[in-house]
């Protein structure tokens, strides 16, 4: 009987050693219970294994004793040794998983009727369990929200300079654009048109007894357009300069947009960093919270909104988390690689250099020097067109036989005029006309340019004044303003509504700067394109 009362006492005052000091834990503010179980168990193991092997080796001569009453000594002492290793495995494995099962439906039950206490003692339900030798397997998880949110750090950061510079290289519509000036350049060779080639024999004057005039062979040129080489040329040397002010266009695009993504992922990332300092936050003001509500040192309205504002951050995070992924998608569509890059963490400071946007005229921006020169092209046109008005030669020459004696030779030198003019008038008619329509065009596409310029040159002063004002102002007073009522909250020092109004009011200004700083870098940007001059 002394050894099932050992045994009984030992496997119930280590199981109480171990419940005990996860519930202390708790009243620490460790509210994960997967933390809570592994730091409980790694503190209390030694002074639990010390007790069991204590009573075990305790026992261990009775259970190799020989002496008078060995039959009787040796079963008690097995029955103990045993039962105190197994206790103490069910002590070590068991119950955490028990203190699991019972501390999520506590928890579940709190979130459902905060105000509804529970039955019965938590320490003697998991020791009764215990020692009744209950099995229940189960896989424990931790309470807290898996983060899903990647670490930054793993993926690859890349300057704004070096973003541009591998966009340029990689991008289709560049390597396109590039591939239309080769092909212009190989087209320069159509402007030379000797017309086709002839070759012939025959006989002339045959009949009536006469063996006529035999040409041996004969070689024809016709349709010789000497006349039509210069405009043609011409007009294929327009033709590759404007492809090269095409490509030189869309690389100053392409840098535009990559410089826009660039800042839309530094901002939404900043945002998003934003959200998760407060959503660590409320977690610790939400544990705060919750113990001073089960110590009844405050109400459960109090408890409830600090719990939905910090649901609310959480969703916010989420939002700004999903928002930073389209951004970062966005930029590397741009490279066209298999590395996925982020933006490094640098301070706004460097993106916020000084920009000279006054400038006298936009007439030597590449947009215009695109459509100026779509105006040369169709000048070089007309040109063309005209010179299908001039002749164009011909020429033949053979080698002849006449009545079985060779030596003889024929040629012809002639031009070919067109006599009716019908197509050719018409072809240069709507080379003329569209030649208007190019600088018609032009005039409009330098309103445009124009007008687009000092348009977002008023964007950019109007965002910039924004950024600056919160930089200067909104934000140190904000991160002030969250820092005091933080603290003041943690100390009783303000009530609960107080608290949650300087933290929303913290929180949207923080936001609203880095949309204003976003809204800044996206109009300097454009503002950068406008400034840029042709080569």
């Amino acid at each position: 009987g002394v050894g099932f009362i050992v045994l009984f006492g030992v496997a119930v005052l280590n199981g109480l050693v171990l419940i005990n000091r996860f519930n202390s834990l708790k009243e620490e503010g460790v509210t994960n219970i997967k933390d809570r179980i592994f730091t409980g168990t790694k503190e209390r193991i030694r002074p639990i294994m010390l007790t069991a092997t204590t009573d075990i080796f305790g026992f261990l001569p009775m259970a190799f004793s020989t002496s008078a009453g060995a039959e009787v000594q040796q079963p008690l002492a097995t029955v103990v040794i045993g039962g105190m290793l197994t206790a103490t495995l069910l002590s070590l494995v068991v119950l955490p998983v028990l203190y699991t099962i019972v501390e999520r439906k506590r928890e579940k039950k709190e979130q459902k009727k905060l105000g509804a206490s529970n039955s019965g003692s938590l320490a003697t339900i998991l020791i009764i369990g215990l020692m009744l030798g209950g099995t229940f397997s189960v896989n424990a998880q931790s309470d807290a929200v898996l983060s899903e949110y990647p670490q930054q750090d793993t993926l690859k950061t890349i300057s704004l300079e070096k973003a541009r510079e591998i966009a340029i290289k990689n991008f289709p519509q560049l390597k396109a654009a590039q591939l239309e000036i080769e092909s212009e350049e190989v087209l320069r060779k159509t402007a030379y048109d000797f017309g086709n080639t002839q070759i012939f024999t025959g006989k002339e004057e045959v009949g009536n007894g006469s063996d006529g005039i035999y040409t041996q062979i004969g070689v024809q040129q016709q349709g010789i357009d000497i006349f039509g080489i210069a405009p043609r040329l011409k007009l294929q040397k327009e033709r590759v300069a404007l492809a090269e002010n095409a490509l030189e266009l869309n690389t100053l695009e392409v840098e535009r947009e990559v410089s826009r993504a660039w800042a839309s992922v530094y901002t939404s990332k900043k945002r998003y960093q934003v959200y998760k300092k407060m959503d660590s936050i409320f977690e610790d003001i939400e544990r705060a919270a919750r113990i001073r509500y089960e110590t009844e040192a405050t109400s459960k309205l109090e408890y409830l909104a600090t719990s939905n504002q910090g649901n609310e951050v959480k969703i916010q995070l989420e939002q700004a988390y999903r928002n930073y992924l389209k951004s970062l998608q966005r930029l590397n569509l741009w490279f066209v690689s298999d590395t996925i890059y982020d933006v490094p963490d640098l301070p706004s400071e460097a993106l916020d250099e000084p920009l000279n946007f006054l400038i006298e005229s936009l007439k030597s921006h590449p947009a215009l020097e695109v459509s100026g020169q779509r105006v040369n092209v169709a000048k070089a046109v007309t040109r063309e067109r005209k010179s299908e008005f001039l002749p164009k030669f011909q020429g033949q020459y053979a080698r002849q036989e006449i009545n079985g004696q060779s030596g003889f030779f024929q040629y012809q030198i002639g031009i070919q005029i067109p006599l009716f003019f019908g197509p050719e008038l018409g072809r240069t008619q709507e080379a003329k006309v569209n030649r208007q329509i190019a600088e018609q065009n032009f005039y409009q596409d330098k309103l445009e340019l124009e007008t687009a310029y000092k348009n977002m040159r008023e964007e950019f002063i109007k965002w910039r004044n924004s950024w600056n004002y919160y930089r200067d102002e909104a934000l140190p007073l904000a991160k002030e303003q969250q820092e005091g009522s933080v603290l003041a909250f943690k100390e009783g020092a303000i009530d609960y509504v107080t608290f949650l109004q300087n933290i929303r009011d913290a929180i949207r200004i923080e936001i609203n700067a880095w949309s204003a700083f976003d809204d800044y870098l996206d109009s300097r940007y454009q503002l950068e394109y406008y400034l840029e001059k042709s080569n």
